[in-house]
């Protein structure tokens, strides 16, 4: 027998790729030897279908040396570590098809044919999603049998497709213990500094992209966090992870739900072989630099570090009933100690506020003695963030035909917010509050071949999400005492954003899929059904804000500001959000195998939204609008057409490409809005100064006062409104993919380096966009001098932002390249570079519709301007490099490095607007019934008669401004949007990785370090992140003259970038662990 190792990574890094320059020179050496003369054997692999959630398949053909097909062949497939096989014949054109199968491997593969010699596949390794394409020729009997064996499979990191297995999971160089630091290789993966860490691909908003594990999604559904995971971390344990896939442009007609990326990957499984390990990790401020920033004198300052993180978890997995029924379970536990960085004046904290010690026990002395509260809490108390991970699956082999897989997941965590974050204000923490999440999710999968020909997967997963921003204590209103001695400010009691603040949103998904291997086509058809109810509290100022103007004013008990918000009859729950939204989808797709070259596509899917429950009907709104407030979306559609092919010119070069449309990913909380801020739901009440006779049990602090009680109790609301556009279309894109793959030999270096090439375009359609539907033609008072601002005369004080369809929709043009290569004496690298030039019209990065409505740059609420997005990273440089080595014979060293090297984040400059002098602020005229956004400024020329410059300013200094801001060429008129930048970020980590003996045979432990942010330990000056927080830089204030619509500048502002402490310093993690 025969065993020829095939080692050949290509493009998509297949397992074994023997085509037709390869088969030629095995060929030749078959021929050498009689017995094999007649053998031609030759297994081809396209770019990877990403054909199923949680599964991978094997398409093959089988034809004799003429090229007939071999119809009836027998061919058994068996997944070795489970004994799961599946046991098929081909058809009349000698195919076969079988779906459905477990990722990973080993898998053998018997050919078994009547009348021609049979053959073995050995080693054979699948990639989750993939649909591997096998073509075997078969000789004559008297032929002796031959094995072929392959390798395991390689990462692969092209732009829009890539592949993450065991190893690249192992060595990321991660400090979370995050899947967004294993695909972040990938070219079009950019993970933001923050402590949401927010992901965005392909320059798209973070909250568009769709992530799962075992067909269970691990989005935020309603789409509050910045994270995009429903919860505040990774809800994923990290060991649990077997296989990780990143998507941008799946012309599959079964894929759907993201604008941005579809992340797929799947929890490990039981096998006949018990295995499992544990580990734990230690993450300090005492293995770490302590970051250094410049000061306003241009002198660096240290800011120290306060944090303490441990981590630890288990895993196990084995046969339950060997070849039947397996287990595997992983636990991850995180907690952090968090200190507080800043302190009151005179408490030694490394950042001390303008309010003293004995400012807060003066407040905490009246607090006492004249309103009977004792515990308004303290500035130093030390919470603990605490996180836990839990996945429990069972897999059950049915028989041949059937097997099935039940996956349980568990998450719950906190993170502890509303400290004390500036000079001007220290916060108690009966102030702080603590933001929790809890996931349960459990998913029921069935996959069955109900014939050689045709196959299906039955999926049933239940996701249920709860949410609470609960202030530690929640007896008392939101209470700041302000003009202390020194000008600062003291607040306690329930943070006002908090005092009814809950969500909970329950998701129902099944899926039907069905393949049928018709000829030479792979049909594909469907149905998705998502069933998600929604129950959103969120009620400001429901117990109170005060506000007192001074320590004698709290101990007089002079209010200096009281408002009170709730729903009618002092409920908050009756302006709760509680509505059900569904989602139908039925989809057909052909894989149709043109010839030995040529793979087509066509796909088309039907998605059909549906409820029956409708925000509350506001009469006023319709009257101010001439829209009904209570459209839901009921029956609004979409059809997402698809196109694909993969065309293999020779044995080096294959091309694919496509077009598609893509829709999904947008957060319910947009269409929430509208349940929640009816107008009529509502009531608001505020008083200023006035005089209360406060004591125990009987003060405004711990008791809603009293005439704002009795405003609320019978209050016939007549508030603002949310409501959604009854013409609305489901935003989508257009997206066109060419792509090319090339094995390519550098003559003296190596063969068979992976090179890709590729450029994405997307035309987007339809996109997100806010406007206040009350304002009408008649509310226009004209423009602004230079004519470029609408001005409006609006003084009904109510607004109706309604939800829409913008008419001016942005564009992508991606444009990536990429190499990859693994030798033979250890070393592996990939590298990549990628451009980005997009746009678009609103990033829809809030989740309120106020703020969408508000802060989107631009000139005129009403019209959008298309610019640079949000989320453009115009440039990025990409390398990882790993190292593998026995320094100690039978124990691997392992050093794995990520760099990265990118543009800043794109932000605007602005105006802003304020009043000064005898002028007032703009905003009534600019945007009736809001005082606040984001404005680009105008860009006047020398002696410009448009302008009007105060005693406070003069024209040289703007100018110098602007030209210092770079955007003298924008002169007589007005700045872009999101042509500036922060700077750029560097990013060197490492990994070592060494094994050591177990305590028993079988068994090896690990010791390993990761240092992040390697550049800065290397040099502190380098590896410095600066932030910009909201997107915008102020470049002057103004307001504009009523008279003459002149604007009037009174100063230039210096607003600098934010500088990152934490992301600017090397940090060491360290860690052991233990595998059975």
């Amino acid at each position: 027998m025969y065993e020829i190792f095939i080692i050949h990574p290509r493009k998509t890094n297949s397992l074994l790729n023997l085509t037709s320059r390869n088969y030629s020179i095995m060929n030749n050496l078959l021929r050498k030897t009689a017995a094999a003369s007649a053998v031609a054997i030759a297994l081809g692999m396209t770019a990877p279908s990403f054909a199923a959630d949680t599964s991978s398949a094997v398409r093959g053909k089988v034809v004799t040396v003429s090229g007939q097909p071999a119809a009836n062949t027998k061919i058994t497939i068996t997944h070795v570590p489970t004994g799961t096989k599946r046991v098929i014949e081909t058809n009349a054109e000698g195919t076969y098809s079988a779906n459905g199968l477990k990722v990973g491997g080993p898998y053998t593969i018997e050919i078994d044919s009547p009348t021609l010699q049979d053959r073995t596949i050995n080693d054979l390794f699948l990639q989750l999603g993939e649909v591997r394409r096998l073509t075997t020729e078969l000789s004559s009997e008297n032929v002796e049998r031959i094995a072929i064996t392959g390798s395991v499979i390689a990462e692969t990191a092209p732009g829009s497709s890539s592949y993450f297995g065991q190893d690249a999971i192992a060595g990321a160089s991660s400090l979370t213990r995050d899947i967004k630091d294993v695909i972040r290789a990938n070219p079009l993966v950019t993970i933001l500094p923050g402590s949401d860490r927010q992901m965005t691909v392909a320059g798209m908003n973070p909250k568009f992209n769709s992530i799962t594990v075992d067909g269970i999604s691990q989005n935020d559904d309603f789409g509050l966090n910045g994270g995009g995971y429903p919860t505040q971390r990774s809800p994923i344990p990290f060991d649990a992870l077997d296989q990780v896939t990143v998507d941008v442009a799946p012309f599959d007609a079964s894929k759907s739900g993201f604008s941005g990326a579809l992340i797929n990957s799947v929890f490990k499984s039981g096998t006949n072989e018990f295995k499992g390990g544990f580990f734990y990790e230690q993450l300090n401020d005492g293995m770490a630099g302590t970051p250094e920033k410049r000061n306003f004198d241009g002198e660096l300052e240290e800011v120290p570090l306060d944090y303490d993180e441990k981590t630890w978890g288990v895993s196990v997995g084995g046969p339950i009933i060997e070849d039947k029924l397996f287990f595997f379970t992983s636990y991850e536990k995180f907690d952090s100690p968090q200190g507080v960085e800043w302190g009151p004046a005179g408490s030694g904290a490394a950042n001390e506020t303008n309010a003293s010690l004995a400012d807060i026990a003066e407040v905490k002395r009246i607090a006492s003695e004249v309103y009977g509260l004792n515990n308004l809490g303290e500035w130093n108390t030390t919470p603990v963030e605490e996180d836990e991970k839990l996945v429990a699956k069972i897999d059950w082999n049915i028989n041949d035909e059937h097997r099935s897989s039940l996956t349980y997941q568990y998450n719950k965590g906190n993170r502890t917010r509303n400290t004390s974050t500036s000079p001007s204000e220290i916060r108690l923490s009966s102030h702080w509050y603590n933001k929790t999440e809890e996931l349960n999710n459990i998913a029921a999968k069935l996959y069955s071949d109900w014939s050689d020909d045709f196959s299906s997967e039955i999926s049933l997963t239940h996701k249920k999400v709860t949410t609470g921003q609960d202030s530690f204590d929640q007896s008392m209103g939101d209470v700041t005492i302000r003009n202390l001695t020194d000008g600062g400010r003291v607040a306690f009691g329930s943070d006002e954003y908090r005092h009814a603040n809950s969500l909970e949103n329950e998701t129902l998904t099944f899926k039907f899929d069905g393949t049928y291997l018709y000829e030479d086509h792979s049909i594909k058809f469907g149905l998705d059904y998502t069933n998600i109810d929604i129950v959103n509290l969120f009620v400001n100022a429901s117990k109170g804000v005060i506000e007192f103007d001074s320590l004698a004013d709290f101990e007089a008990g002079n209010v200096g500001k009281y408002t009170y918000q709730n729903g009618i009859g002092n409920d908050s729950s009756i302006a709760a959000a509680d509505f059900n939204r569904e989602t139908t989808a039925l989809y057909v797709h052909d894989t149709w195998e043109f010839s030995d070259e040529l793979t087509l596509d066509f796909g088309l899917r039907y998605e059909v939204l549906g409820s029956d429950d409708k925000p509350l009907y506001n009469k006023n709104s319709q009257a101010r609008t001439g829209y009904d407030n209570t459209e839901n979306l009921d029956g609004i559609s979409i059809v997402l057409p698809r196109f694909g092919f993969n065309y293999s010119v020779n044995d080096d070069l294959t091309v694919r490409g496509g077009i598609g449309r893509f829709s999904g990913g947008n957060p319910n909380v947009w269409i929430s809005n509208a349940y929640s801020n009816s107008g009529v739901n509502l009531g608001f009440f505020r008083d200023e100064d006035f005089t209360t006779s406060p004591s125990a049990g009987n003060n405004v602090i711990t008791n809603i006062y009293g005439p704002a009680a009795s405003a609320i109790e019978n209050a016939d609301s007549d508030g603002n409104v949310n409501l959604t556009d009854p013409n609305f279309k489901l935003p989508s894109d257009w997206r066109y993919q060419l792509a090319a793959d090339y094995n390519l030999d550098i003559p003296g270096i190596g063969e068979d380096f992976a090179v890709s090439l590729e450029a994405i375009y997307v035309q987007k359609i339809d996109q997100q966009w806010w406007v206040d539907a009350s304002l009408q033609e008649s509310d226009i008072a004209g423009k602004t001098a230079d004519g470029g601002l609408t001005l409006y005369n609006d003084d009904d004080r109510r607004y109706d932002l309604m939800l829409t369809n913008s008419d001016k929709d942005g564009k992508s043009l991606i444009l990536s390249a990429s190499l990859a290569k693994t030798f033979d004496n250890g070393i592996k690298f990939s590298t990549s570079y990628t451009n980005q030039d997009i746009t678009e019209g609103h990033g829809g990065t809030s989740s309120t519709a106020r703020s969408n409505y508000r802060y989107n740059v631009g000139l005129d609420r009403s019209n959008p301007v298309v610019g640079t997005a949000n989320y453009q990273i115009e440039h990025r440089f990409v390398m990882t490099l790993g190292y593998e080595a026995e320094f100690f014979d039978g124990y691997a060293t392992n050093f794995d490095v990520f760099f990265e090297r990118r543009s800043g984040k794109p932000f605007s400059y602005v105006t802003n607007w304020d009043d000064f002098g005898d002028y007032d602020d703009p905003w009534s005229m600019l945007s009736p019934g809001f005082y606040a956004g984001n404005y680009l400024p105008y860009i006047p020329t020398a002696g410009n008669t448009n302008v009007i410059y105060t005693d406070r300013t003069s024209e040289a200094e703007v100018l110098a401004r602007i030209e210092e801001a770079g955007l003298s060429g924008y002169a007589g008129g007005y700045g872009p949007k999101n042509e500036s930048r922060t700077p750029w970020v560097n990013t060197l980590d490492l990994t070592i990785r060494q094994e050591i003996p177990g305590l028993m045979e079988g068994h090896k432990g690990s010791v390993y370090l990761t240092v992040d942010n390697l550049l800065n330990l290397i040099d502190s000056s380098q590896g410095k992140v600066y932030v910009n927080d909201f997107g915008t830089s102020r470049l002057y204030k103004a307001t504009i003259d009523p008279t003459t619509k002149k604007y009037v500048i009174d100063g230039v502002k210096n607003d600098t970038n934010s500088f990152d402490p934490q992301e600017s310093t090397w940090r060491l993690k360290i860690g052991v662990s233990y595998k059975f």
